[in-house]
């Protein structure tokens, strides 16, 4: 009888220890989650922080360019002007005139009746 009582002495001895341990690494676990909670708050902050200065920015940015687009209007109607008397030029520039058109086809015409 004193060996079955040595037996569940021992058995709750090691019980205890398991425990023990146990207990320990759940501490060690809620410490190890409360530090990553605290963390992932950090985070939020900082993607909180970021969208609002994205978003600031955006709307800056947008305004900006409402602003200006009654300006880009008129740029691209000056551009387009522009543009049209560069062709215009170049065409007129290169351009055989009318009167040495038709005095070369005559010429070639006379030569082939010959």
């Amino acid at each position: 009888m004193s060996d079955q009582i040595n037996q569940t002495n021992q058995k709750d001895a090691i019980q205890d220890q398991e425990i023990a341990l146990l207990k320990h690494r759940i501490d060690d676990t809620e410490e190890l989650a409360e530090e990553l909670r605290l963390r992932v708050r950090k985070l939020e902050k900082w993607v909180w922080g970021a969208g609002a200065v994205i978003s600031a920015a955006v709307t800056i940015l947008g305004l900006a360019m409402a602003a200006d687009a009654r300006t880009f209007e008129k740029e691209e109607m000056t551009v387009g002007v522009l543009t049209q008397k560069i062709r215009q030029y170049e065409a007129e520039k290169e351009r055989t005139p009318v009167e040495d058109v038709l005095k070369n086809a005559l010429k070639e015409w006379e030569l082939w009746q010959q």
